[in-house]
C-alpha cells in the first residue's frame, strides 16, 4: 500500500509540474511559446555551446558557467534551437521540485498536496515566463534544506552521517552559486546560523566534520565545472562574467531599494514570501531554535537576493519561494497538531483556495500568451525572411546587433561576437565592453549586419559604432523594425 501511495504521489507530482509549465512556462511551451527576452539569451547561448563555441570567451552572459551547462545540455539533444526540448527540461526540474517537497513534508508530519499547491501558486506570479536561473536554483535550495531539516531536526545527525548531510549542503550551495551568484545567499545565510549554533553550544566535533563535510561538498561540485572552463581556455573570463560583471551590472539601475520594498509590488511580494517563511519557522523555536532561526535567516539571504540589483525583475523573488514554502509546510504542520477542528480543516481549505487561483490566474495568462504568440509569429517571420538573404557561406560572419534578443531565437541565427545581445546596456555596466566590440567591427567586422532602425534607444547606439556603420556597411532590405546591411567591398 504504501508504495502504491508512493506512486501516486509521483504521478500528481508529474501532472503538476506538466499541466504547470504548459499554462505558466509561457516561454517555451508547446501550447504556443512567447520566447521572452532572457530565455531567448540562454536559448541562443545554449544552441552556440552545443555547437561548439566556448563560454565567456566566444559568447558571453554575466550568468554563472552551470547556466551555459544546463542550456546547452537539451539543444545538443535536440540539434538546434528548441523550445520543446527546454520545456522538457523544466518539466524535469519541477517535478525534482515537487518530489523534494514531499520529502520535506513527510519529514515535518506536514500534508504534501497543500504544500506543493502552495508552492506552485507562489512561483506563477513571478516566474516571469520560465527558464530562468532562479527557477533551476530552488531545485538545490529545497534539497538543501531537506538535508539541513534532517540533520537538525527532531533527532540530530551526529557522526559520519553529519558530515555526508554537509557535504550535500555543500554541493548544492555551490550549484546554486554556479548558476548565478546571488542565488547561493539563503544557503549561505542557513549554514552559518547552523554553524553558529553548533559553535555557541561548543559542540566543536560536529562543527568540524560539518566544516569538512561543507568544504568538500563545496569543492566536488566546483570541479567538474572548473575544469570544462579550463579545457575551453574560458577560466578567467567565466570569474569576470559570473562575478566582476554581475555585480557591475547589478549597480545599473536607479531605483531605490527601499522604495521599491515599500512602494512596489515587488516589494510586498518579497515581504510575503519572508513572512510565511518566519512565521512558519517560529513554530519550531521552542523545539529547535537553531533551525528556526536559521530558516528565518535564509528568509533574510533571499530577500538580501532580490534586493541586491537594482533591476529588480519579478524572477529574483523565486529565490524566495522554496523557504516559504517549508515555512507552509511547518505552518500546516502545526494545524495537524492542533486538535481544533479550524485548525485541521486548514489543509483542505489551503487546498481548495490555491487550485482557484492557479485556474484564475492560469487563465488569464492563457489570454495573454495566445495574443503575444501571435505577435511573435509575426516578428519571426520579419526575422526569417532578412536571415534568408544571407548566404549560407557568410552566415559565420553574421551579426544581429543591439536586436531584442528573441530575434536570434526566431530566425534561428548565431552570432559572430561574443557580445551577442543589448550591447550599449552591458557597456553601462563595464565601457570595456564597448571597447572590445569597436575594436571588433574595425579588426574583424561581420560581413552581413542586422540592426534595429527607426525608433531611438536608451542608452543610444555608441557613437563609435555608429560611424561605423554609417561608414562601412550598405542597405540590403528592410523587414518590420529591422534593416539587413552588408559590408561594403574594399576597392
Amino acid at each position: 500500500m504504501q508504495r502504491r501511495n508512493r506512486w501516486a504521489g509521483c504521478a500528481l507530482s508529474l501532472l503538476l509540474a506538466l499541466g504547470f509549465m504548459l499554462i505558466f512556462g509561457i516561454c517555451n511551451t508547446p501550447l504556443g511559446p512567447v520566447i521572452g527576452s532572457d530565455n531567448a539569451i540562454y536559448l541562443t547561448m545554449g544552441t552556440a555551446i552545443a555547437q561548439g563555441y566556448a563560454p565567456y570567451t566566444e559568447i558571453f552572459d554575466h550568468k554563472g558557467p552551470l547556466l551555459f551547462v544546463l542550456e546547452a545540455i537539451p539543444q545538443a539533444l535536440a540539434g538546434g534551437y528548441s523550445t520543446l526540448a527546454v520545456f522538457v527540461m523544466e518539466v524535469l526540474f519541477l517535478f525534482a521540485c515537487l518530489r523534494v517537497l514531499c520529502a520535506i513534508c513527510r519529514t515535518l508530519r506536514a500534508p504534501c498536496v497543500p504544500v506543493q499547491l502552495a508552492y506552485l501558486l507562489m512561483t506563477c506570479t513571478i516566474m516571469d515566463g520560465g527558464n530562468l536561473n532562479e527557477e533551476y536554483a530552488s531545485l538545490f535550495t529545497l534539497l538543501a534544506l531537506l538535508l539541513a531539516l534532517r540533520a537538525f531536526g527532531e533527532t540530530p545527525v551526529r557522526g559520519r552521517a553529519l558530515t555526508a548531510y554537509a557535504a550535500g549542503m555543500g554541493a548544492m550551495t555551490m550549484l546554486a552559486f554556479l548558476l548565478r551568484a546571488n542565488n547561493a545567499l539563503p544557503l549561505c545565510a542557513v549554514t552559518l546560523v547552523l554553524a553558529a549554533a553548533l559553535a555557541l553550544g561548543r559542540d566543536w566535533p560536529s562543527l568540524g566534520r560539518c566544516a569538512l563535510g561543507f568544504a568538500l561538498g563545496l569543492a566536488g561540485a566546483a570541479l567538474p565545472i572548473v575544469l570544462w572552463l579550463a579545457a575551453q581556455g574560458a577560466l578567467g573570463e567565466a570569474v569576470y562574467g559570473s562575478i566582476v560583471h554581475n555585480m557591475l551590472y547589478a549597480e545599473t539601475g536607479d531605483v531605490g531599494r527601499v522604495y521599491m520594498l515599500l512602494h512596489s509590488g515587488y516589494g510586498l511580494m518579497a515581504i510575503a514570501l519572508a513572512a510565511l517563511t518566519c512565521a512558519g519557522a517560529l513554530t519550531l523555536l521552542r523545539r529547535r531554535p537553531a533551525l528556526s532561526i536559521a530558516l528565518i535567516a535564509g528568509a533574510a539571504g533571499a530577500g538580501l537576493a532580490a534586493f541586491i540589483s537594482h533591476k529588480y525583475y519579478n524572477h529574483y523573488l523565486m529565490l524566495g519561494a522554496p523557504l516559504s514554502a517549508v515555512g507552509a509546510a511547518l505552518l500546516l504542520a502545526a494545524c495537524r497538531r492542533c486538535e481544533a477542528r479550524a485548525c485541521r480543516a486548514l489543509p483542505m481549505l489551503c487546498s481548495v483556495v490555491c487550485c482557484a487561483a492557479l485556474v484564475i490566474l492560469g487563465a488569464q495568462t492563457n489570454t495573454s500568451r495566445i495574443a503575444w504568440h501571435e505577435d511573435y509569429l509575426a516578428y519571426a517571420a520579419d526575422a526569417q525572411a532578412l536571415y534568408a538573404e544571407v548566404p549560407e557561406q557568410d552566415r559565420d560572419s553574421f551579426m544581429a546587433y543591439r536586436v531584442e534578443p528573441r530575434w536570434y531565437v526566431a530566425s534561428e541565427a548565431l552570432p559572430c561576437m561574443r557580445f551577442y545581445f543589448l550591447q550599449e546596456i552591458l557597456a553601462q555596466a563595464d565601457p570595456a565592453v564597448m571597447d572590445e566590440i569597436v575594436e571588433t567591427f574595425e579588426a574583424n567586422p561581420p560581413r552581413w549586419l542586422v540592426l534595429y532602425y527607426n525608433r531611438a534607444f536608451s542608452p543610444p547606439y555608441d557613437e563609435r559604432v555608429a560611424e561605423i556603420f554609417a561608414r562601412d556597411y550598405e542597405f540590403v532590405d528592410a523587414q518590420g523594425e529591422y534593416q539587413l546591411l552588408r559590408l561594403k567591398e574594399t576597392p
